[in-house]
C-alpha cells in the first residue's frame, strides 16, 4: 500500500517523526527557542541572548541566558564509543576473477595497475566514495537524537556509494514493502517535493522518483513526466531491479519498541530537567549581577553633604564625587560610612543541579565518569584500561548495544551496494563484509602489547591478527609484510632442529670425542 501524497508541511513530518525539530534544538543549544521560561525572561527583559535578539539589551540588568547543555553529552557519549571502535571492512570472500570493464572504471586505479582482488577494492572503493571515516561519529549522533538514521546505497556518476540521511525524510509503507523518501527541493525558484520511492512487487524491486509542485494551502499537484525528467536531470524515472526482493533503503531505529516502531530520541523526557538546569543557573546568575558587587552604606547627614557639593560644583545633586568620600566626618554615633556585599558563596544551587544531571545521567543510560563534572577529584592518578572499563560500564553497556546495531545497518547497506555492482559484473560477490572491532577505550601501547602478544601465545588468536591490533593505523600491504618477515625469522630453524632440539658441536659429531667414543652424560649434572 503506496502513500497518496496530497498535502506537505512540519504536521505530515511531526505525525510519523513526533517532535524530531525540537529535540535537534535541544542538542544544539537554541534553548531559548523552545523553553517558555526563557522567552518570557528575554520579553521581560531581565535576561539577554544576543544570538537570538541581536542587538536587543536588557532593560534592567545585562545577565546573559545561562546554558549548561547536557543534552549535548547524552548522545555523543556512546557516538565517540562507538565510532573509534569500527575498524576495517574486509571481504570474506576469496575472489581471484578478473574484473571486466565496468569494475575498472568504477575502482580508483592507475590505468598500468592492474586489480588483484575486485572484490575487496570494490568494497574499499564503496568506502572511499561514501567518506565513511568521516561520517560514524555524526551517523551515531544523528540516529541518537532524531531517534532513526535512513541509509541508501546510490549508483551514479560518481560511483557506487551510501548516502545517509535524517530521519525525518523517510515515510515507510503500511504493508512493509517498500518506502517513500522525501525531499523539499526548488527549480527556478519554485518549491517541489520529490519522492523517491523503492517498493517489492512481484519479486522484484521498482524504484521511482515522483515530482509534485508546491502550492498555497501546503497543497501538491503531481508534475508531468517529461517535465519531471527535464527538471530532475533523469531519462527514466523508473528503474526495475529483477530478483531483489528486499528495499535497498535501510532505516535504523533506536529504542523501537510496538508503540514506536521508528525508535525515539535518547533525549525524550530530558527537556524539564534541561529547563531547570538553565534556569536555575540564569537565575542565580541574576542574583549575582544584582547583588554580587560591593556597596556603600552612608549616614543621613553625610549623603546630604554629598548632594550640596554636587550641586555646587555641578548643578546636579545626583552627580556625587567619589572624592568626596576619601575623607568624611562622625555621626554622634561613630559612624560614617559602610561597606555592604553579599557572600556570593551563598548563592546558587549547585547541589541540585548536580542532582538533576544525574537524573538525567540515569534514565540515559550515560556513566557519570564519562562526564567527570565533579571537579575535586581531577586529581586522580592514572587509571588502567580495566580500571576505566568499570568507570564507564553502564556508558559502555549502552555502546556495544549500538555498536552492534550500527555493524549490521553498515553490512546491510554494504551487501546492497555489491549487489548494484553485481548488476554490471558477476564476478563481484554479493556479500555482507567483516567489519573489525577496535576496542572503545582507549589503553597504553604497552598494554594494547601486552594483551595481544598473549593472546597470540595462548593460542585464542593468529599472528596476522596480533600485529594488525597492535599496529591499528597500518596498512594492509604493511602488515602483510610484517607477518611475512616474523615468519620467515620463526623458520630460521631447520627440520631436525624442531624435532630435536637445536644443533651443537657434539651433535654434529654423532655424540662421540675426537677419539671416537661415545660421550656419556656426567650423572652429577643431571
Amino acid at each position: 500500500m503506496t502513500i497518496n501524497w496530497t498535502k506537505w508541511n512540519n504536521d505530515i513530518i511531526e505525525k510519523s517523526h513526533g517532535k524530531v525539530y525540537f529535540f535537534r534544538d535541544l542538542y544544539e543549544g537554541e534553548h531559548s527557542k523552545i523553553f517558555t521560561r526563557a522567552q518570557d525572561l528575554i520579553r521581560k527583559g531581565e535576561i539577554i541572548d544576543n544570538i537570538v535578539e541581536g542587538a536587543r539589551k536588557a532593560q534592567n540588568v545585562q545577565t546573559p541566558y545561562i546554558t549548561a547543555n547536557i543534552s549535548k553529552l547524552i548522545p555523543e557519549i556512546p557516538a565517540m564509543l562507538v565510532s573509534r571502535s569500527i575498524g576495517s571492512i574486509n571481504s570474506t570472500q576469496e575472489n581471484e576473477e578478473k574484473a571486466n570493464q565496468e569494475t575498472e572504471d568504477e575502482i580508483d586505479n592507475p590505468e598500468s595497475a592492474d586489480i588483484i582482488d575486485p572484490q575487496q577494492q570494490m568494497i574499499e572503493q564503496i568506502e572511499k566514495n561514501s567518506t565513511l571515516q568521516f561520517e560514524h561519529w555524526s551517523n551515531i549522533v544523528q540516529q541518537q537524537v532524531d531517534g532513526g538514521l535512513v541509509g541508501v546505497p546510490w549508483k551514479d556518476e560518481v560511483g557506487i556509494r551510501i548516502d545517509f540521511k535524517q530521519r525525518d525524510v523517510y515515510f515507510p509503507h503500511e504493508d512493509g514493502l517498500g518506502a517513500d523518501l522525501a525531499y523539499e527541493r526548488e527549480f527556478d525558484e519554485e518549491k517541489f517535493l520529490h519522492i523517491y520511492r523503492e517498493r517489492v512487487e512481484d519479486g522484484d524491486l521498482i524504484a521511482s522518483n515522483i515530482l509534485y509542485m508546491l502550492e498555497a494551502g501546503d497543497r501538491l499537484e503531481e508534475v508531468d513526466e517529461e517535465w519531471a525528467k527535464e527538471l530532475l536531470g533523469m531519462d527514466e524515472l523508473e528503474t526495475v531491479y529483477n530478483g531483489r526482493t528486499r528495499p535497498f533503503i535501510m532505516y535504523w531505529p533506536n529504542e523501537k519498541t510496538f508503540t514506536n516502531p521508528l525508535g525515539v530520541s535518547c533525549l525524550k523526557g530530558q527537556e524539564g530537567k534541561q529547563d531547570e538546569i538553565n534556569w536555575t543557573l540564569t537565575r542565580n546568575a541574576i542574583t549575582f549581577e544584582r547583588n554580587g558587587k560591593p556597596r556603600l552604606a552612608v549616614s543621613k547627614e553625610i549623603f546630604q553633604a554629598l548632594q550640596d557639593k554636587a550641586h555646587e560644583r555641578y548643578g546636579d545633586e545626583s552627580k556625587i564625587d567619589h572624592r568626596d568620600l576619601e575623607i568624611t566626618t562622625l555621626d554622634e554615633n561613630g559612624n560614617a560610612m559602610e561597606v555592604i556585599q553579599i557572600d556570593i558563596t551563598k548563592i546558587g544551587d549547585i547541589q541540585w543541579i548536580k542532582d538533576l544531571m544525574k537524573m538525567m545521567f540515569v534514565e540515559t543510560k550515560t556513566s557519570e565518569k564519562a562526564v567527570d563534572f565533579y571537579m575535586d577529584e581531577g586529581g586522580r592518578a592514572a587509571q588502567t584500561g580495566v580500571a576505566k572499563f568499570y568507570d564507564l560500564f553502564i556508558s559502555i553497556v549502552k555502546a556495544e548495544q549500538l555498536q552492534g546495531e550500527y555493524i549490521y545497518f553498515l553490512q546491510q547497506l554494504f551487501e546492497s551496494c555489491l549487489w548494484l555492482a553485481n548488476e554490471d559484473d558477476r564476478s563481484i560477490i554479493v556479500e555482507e563484509p567483516e567489519i573489525t572491532i577496535k576496542s572503545m577505550i582507549p589503553i597504553s601501547r604497552k598494554e594494547l602489547i601486552e594483551e595481544n602478544n598473549k593472546g597470540y601465545v595462548d593460542g585464542a588468536q593468529s599472528l596476522e591478527t596480533t600485529v594488525r591490533r597492535n599496529n591499528p593505523h597500518a596498512s594492509d600491504d604493511w602488515i602483510q609484510e610484517e607477518v611475512t618477515r616474523i615468519e620467515e625469522e620463526k623458520a630460521a630453524d631447520d627440520t631436525a632442529s624442531l624435532v630435536g632440539g637445536r644443533s651443537s658441536l657434539m651433535s654434529f659429531m654423532d655424540n662421540r670425542d675426537s677419539s671416537g667414543n661415545p660421550i656419556e652424560d656426567d650423572p652429577d649434572e643431571q
